[in-house]
């Protein structure tokens, strides 16, 4: 089973003003799935949102508080005006959620030409709301179990195929391994391979969990057998491995793997 969590961060956060701020935190929460994570209102005035913040199951998430609530800019800005991109992973799914609730259809889904597919409506007060599935140029692709199980596949072969060139380019450059014996350098690994110290003949990995954590970094936990030689002894292992990738802006790399061998 693919399982994947996702713990919301964000760096930038669009920031929204409302007549009614209690009505659209209902209407963003109910219609779309944002996670309300706080409200603070006035005490003589429970009505009047000072700051709000709902976050996005994919990460990031909005701001918001209601108009005329001070005289700042903040507070002098008219409502209904502004415009919020989201990523989604189901936008069909969550473009019947919002035709469900009711919500105004700005545009409806349509496949575009950069190969996004998504829609927008408009909230309670008019902003628009758009969702799809583009991440942005640069960003990493969809974190979940059929991606990473073909990249470690490929990693795999270049480690049943001692290529210490081809199995780096899978890491980054501070790699390290922790297992009951401490923490263990990638690149003594890798020159082990180098000089055929270490070779495989074989190396199984099974995707067992697929968490992401940021935009950046995701934690894929595998089950895993392998064998070959080391310094002319044969071995074999039986083990559960924790990898942090890392996306680079090109491709995801490991940057540390966690071994725990499973006895007998």
């Amino acid at each position: 089973m693919n399982a994947i969590t996702t713990t919301t961060t964000a760096a930038v956060w669009p920031c929204l003003t409302y007549r009614d701020a209690r009505g659209a935190i209902a209407f963003l929460t109910d219609v779309f799935g944002f996670r309300e994570t706080a409200v603070y209102a006035r005490e003589d005035d429970p009505s009047i949102v000072e700051h709000a913040e709902l976050r996005w199951p994919l990460g990031g998430g909005v701001m918001l508080g209601s108009a005329a609530k001070d005289e700042t800019a903040w507070g002098r800005r008219t409502p209904g005006h502004d415009a919020v991109y989201l990523v989604c992973d189901e936008p069909d799914t969550l473009f019947d959620r919002a035709v469900g609730a009711g919500a105004e259809i700005v545009r409806g889904l349509v496949d575009e030409d950069y190969g996004s597919r998504g829609f927008t409506v408009r909230d309670t007060e008019g902003n628009l709301w758009s969702f799809g599935t583009y991440r942005g140029e640069g960003a990493a692709p969809k974190a979940d179990r059929e991606n990473f199980a073909a990249l470690l596949d490929a990693w795999a072969a270049a480690i049943v195929a001692n290529d210490a060139e081809a199995i780096g380019r899978f890491a980054t450059p501070d790699w390290v391994f922790v297992a009951d014996n401490g923490i263990t350098p990638g690149a003594e690994f890798l020159k082990l391979v180098a000089a055929g110290d270490l070779t495989h003949d074989t190396m199984n990995l099974d995707v067992e969990r697929v968490v992401t954590v940021s935009d950046t970094t995701v934690l894929v936990t595998t089950h895993g057998t392998n064998s070959g030689v080391f310094r002319g002894e044969t071995f074999s292992a039986d083990e559960w491995a924790t990898d942090v990738f890392v996306w680079d802006g090109e491709r995801w790399r490991c940057s540390l793997t966690q071994l725990s061998p499973i006895p007998g």
